[in-house]
């Protein structure tokens, strides 16, 4: 249920397993657990020095090897699904076993082209920026607890940004395909952008 672990647990699963769940009262805790997504000040403040780095980065690869930044636009005009069929070197990927590697994504999403105003680096870069900021200034400005249902809450970004509901879904892997793209290998500077963008996807 974790989506941390879970491409470890169900690659290793037959199609057609049956799964037990020891503890099963507690698996609604769980669900919540695992989807939930906390940011703080710190960590917004992480997310921008974050996106500052992957412009330079997207910078540095348009000027070094803009072919490899072509060949992933065109594979996400392709849809993330092809995409993720490439990445591991074979077009008999089942979807089964692209979502077994993608937990939390529903098929529509693996199925679909990304949208067209994050495809490329440098929008999409831009468009993270502002997430950042948006979440940034919501945060600084709030001075009491809220609870809002995600539909309110985009209404409110949308209304305040016009951020998109569209390509909020897709950020999360947009975000890591990305990273693959421009082999960043200290991914561990990314782990709050990282958390950002889980929480923009599950809106």
């Amino acid at each position: 249920l974790d989506p941390k672990v879970s491409n470890l647990v169900s690659r290793d699963l037959e199609a057609e397993s049956i799964v037990v769940f020891d503890e099963a009262h507690n698996i609604d805790n769980v669900c919540i657990e695992a989807l939930s997504v906390t940011l703080d000040r710190r960590m917004l403040e992480s997310s921008a020095r974050s996106v500052s780095r992957l412009q330079s980065k997207v910078t540095e690869m348009k000027a070094s090897d803009s072919a490899r930044l072509a060949k992933e636009y065109a594979d996400l005009v392709a849809g993330l699904a092809q995409q993720e069929r490439g990445r591991v070197g074979s077009n008999s990927v089942s979807m089964a076993e692209v979502l077994s590697a993608n937990p939390v994504l529903s098929e529509d999403i693996l199925k679909e082209a990304v949208p067209g105003n994050i495809r490329k680096a440098e929008h999409f870069v831009a468009f993270l920026k502002k997430v950042v900021v948006y979440l940034k200034n919501l945060l600084l400005a709030a001075n009491n607890v809220e609870n809002k249902t995600p539909l309110a809450f985009l209404h409110e970004m949308y209304k305040t940004s016009a951020l998109e509901r569209k390509p909020l879904r897709f950020t999360y892997t947009r975000l890591n395909s990305l990273l693959r793209t421009l082999e960043v290998s200290s991914l561990d500077e990314y782990t709050a952008l990282q958390d950002v963008a889980n929480f923009a996807h599950t809106g």
